[in-house]
């Protein structure tokens, strides 16, 4: 097992390559939240010292009975393991025994406090919504994408520098008045819904092209924005069927781009 001393430096280094990648600073509760695996809202730049408890009791309970059978000794005491767990206290996993040999049943216990660490730490609606959505199935998958170019799958470095900075809710600008009139806060929220930004109507038309083409495939004939469509609002939608989709009627849909922290 790793010092303490050593897993302290080990992670003070991971903390100050993070902030020199992002050129940002952060707090304790955000470094915290970055240590989390993907699907639970973090970065998956998993700590030596969480994990290092995690491994020894995993590999402890698997090689118990080997243990056992060299030492010929069926009562045989771990020192260091003993020790471990009683550091650790209530922070122990739930399951049978089969699943004591799994890392991941002795590391759960742990991510569930941090989670909860996380969360305690934010009252405010627009942390506790991105939080949610940071949280929710999919939401991280841009993570664990392979960054090939020729396939639009690579970020540039300010756009990975934001998308971080969104998850972990990190101050990414200076607060200032954007050309449309409003403010903008230092989390960067803004530029998702202004209407002045040119990012807002590519991400609306990359979403509407997504559907329109899906339908091609599935060889229904659709038009994007059909002229003389109206909603009862008085807005046109963004595609319709140009052949009865059921019962002789037309299939319309508008596509909307969702802003989790958005003041509505």
């Amino acid at each position: 097992m790793l010092g303490s001393s050593t897993a302290g430096e080990n992670g003070q280094q991971l903390r100050d390559g993070l902030e020199q990648i992002l050129n940002v600073r952060l707090n304790d509760v955000q470094w915290k939240q970055a240590t989390l695996p993907i699907r639970d809202g973090g970065l998956g730049i998993r700590r030596v010292s969480m994990l290092a408890s995690s491994a020894y009791l995993a590999s402890a309970a698997s090689t118990r009975s080997l243990g056992s059978a060299i030492l010929g000794s069926e009562d045989w005491t771990d020192e260091y393991q003993n020790q471990i767990l009683v550091a650790r206290g209530s922070l122990q996993p739930v399951g049978v025994e089969p699943a004591l040999n799994k890392q991941s049943a002795w590391d759960r216990p742990l991510i569930e406090q941090d989670k909860m660490e996380v969360w305690t730490a934010y009252t405010d609606p627009v942390n506790r919504a991105r939080l949610l959505a940071v949280s929710s199935a999919h939401s991280g998958d841009w993570l664990m994408t392979l960054p090939i170019s020729s396939c639009g799958l690579c970020l540039d470095n300010e756009a990975f520098r934001v998308a971080i900075g969104l998850r972990l809710g990190i101050n990414l600008c200076a607060p200032h008045q954007c050309q449309c009139g409003e403010t903008v806060d230092p989390r960067g929220h803004h530029g998702l819904v202004c209407k002045l930004s040119s990012g807002r109507s590519n991400r609306h038309y990359s979403m509407n092209d997504i559907i329109w083409r899906a339908l091609q495939k599935a060889d229904i004939t659709s038009s994007k924005e059909p002229p003389g469509l109206l909603r009862n609002d008085g807005k046109r939608p963004d595609g319709s069927t140009l052949v009865p989709w059921a019962a002789g009627r037309y299939i319309a849909w508008d596509v909307t781009n969702v802003h989790t922290c958005a003041a509505s």
